[in-house]
This record gives structure tokens, C-alpha cells and sequence, in this order.
């Protein structure tokens, strides 16, 4: 299922991502655990403001709801990243297949080239809506995992199994979908992802919005 959300484009479209040429491809250095400004640089609502896009009125309640980086303490919303590609993990942090599909990701991130890794969003949701936000920054860290993590509020989180299906608030399953640059909801996928399928999603998501 494909939802198509009306978003505002702020940022050009950037080219299809690359996948690795041979199996034995370099990784790029990696910034280090809760390093989540290299993803969040600036804070993406003062760069919505200063080209002067407004959140769409339509937009999905989940993507507009207020959020917490558990690492940094910074507000922000989903919608903030308008213009870019957003990855959405749904977990848990006493749900071992979370983690080993984070580290998975990861694995995926840092074949990302530098470049390209402003363009992208990485972004973890806790359904631990009870959880503190130094608890899951602490997970975080532990794991080395340097991406968004948040606690989802219980009013998103039931506004997204709602919209997107109950499977989004199951987090053994291992739930994940992209939002690509032009606002396009993809769908919610379960399972395990290898990292190069991971970067073929995101080179599409991109790609399709480009066309």
C-alpha cells in the first residue's frame, strides 16, 4: 500500500544512491553513537523556516506530532524532513530482533557516501511510550547505533497503527518504512533487511520521486 502525501519539495532531489560495487566494498567512517546531528544538521524545522515551506494542513498527524531526540533533546517533527528521505524503524529496546535489524541498518548507513547522508534520515521509534528518553539514549549508545531515536507518544503511536496497520506497533516484526523526498508513503514492510536490499528501498524511494 502507497500513500501519497502532499509535501512541499524544499530540497532539490538528489541522484539515485549507489549501491556497492563488490561485496568487499569499503565502508565510509562512521560518526560514533548518538551522533544524530550529522542527520538532524541543522535542527530540519529552522531549515523548513528559512525557505519560508509550511507544514502542508493535510499532512498526516503522525508526521506533524511533536518529538524528542532521546540523544540530543531537540524537539522536532517527521514532517520537518520534507525534501528528504526518510527511513522509519519501529522497536523496542527489549526486542533483540530491533537490534539486530538496527545494526543491519547501520551496516547500510555507512555505505552511504558522505555526500549523499545530509539527504537521508534515519530515524528509530520507540513504542515504549513510557520509556525516558535518557533510557533509549543509553540503548543508543550501548548498540554504537547513530541514528534518530524517539520515544513515540501513545496518541501517534495508535494514530499510526491506525493509518499505516497494527504491524507498525509490533515491534518483534521488525517494521519499516520510507518516506520518500516528494512525501510519498511507502509501504510498511516486515522482517529482517539486508543492507544492500535497504539501499536499493531508499535508491527507489528517491528515484521515484525524481521522476
Amino acid at each position: 500500500m502507497v500513500r501519497q502525501l502532499a509535501l512541499p519539495v524544499v530540497f532539490a532531489t538528489a541522484l539515485m544512491l549507489p549501491l556497492p560495487q563488490a561485496a568487499g566494498a569499503m565502508a565510509q567512517e562512521f560518526p560514533s553513537a548518538c551522533a544524530s546531528t550529522v542527520w538532524l544538521e541543522p535542527l530540519a524545522a529552522a531549515e523548513t523556516a528559512e525557505t519560508g515551506a509550511p507544514t502542508p494542513a493535510n499532512a498526516s498527524t503522525w508526521l506533524t506530532a511533536e518529538l524528542t531526540d532521546a540523544c540530543s533533546g531537540e524537539t522536532f517533527a517527521l514532517a520537518d524532513f520534507t525534501g528528504k528521505t526518510i527511513y522509519i524503524e519501529a522497536m523496542a529496546t527489549w526486542c533483540p530482533p530491533c537490534r539486530d535489524q538496527l545494526a543491519r541498518v547501520k551496516e547500510a548507513a555507512a555505505l552511504i557516501p558522505e555526500a549523499e547522508r545530509a539527504e537521508i534520515v534515519f530515524v528509530a521509534l520507540s513504542s515504549e511510550v513510557d520509556l525516558p528518553r535518557e533510557t533509549l539514549a543509553e540503548y543508543a549508545a550501548a548498540n554504537d547505533f547513530p541514528f534518530i531515536f524517539t520515544v513515540l507518544p501513545a496518541e501517534m503511536l495508535q494514530t499510526m497503527a491506525e493509518d499505516l496497520g497494527q504491524e507498525i506497533a509490533v515491534p518483534p516484526a521488525t517494521p519499516h518504512l520510507i518516506v520518500a523526498p516528494d512525501g510519498t508513503i511507502g509501504e510498511v514492510h516486515t522482517g529482517g533487511i539486508s543492507p544492500e536490499d535497504l539501499l536499493a528501498l531508499l535508491a527507489e524511494a528517491r528515484e521515484t520521486a525524481a521522476s
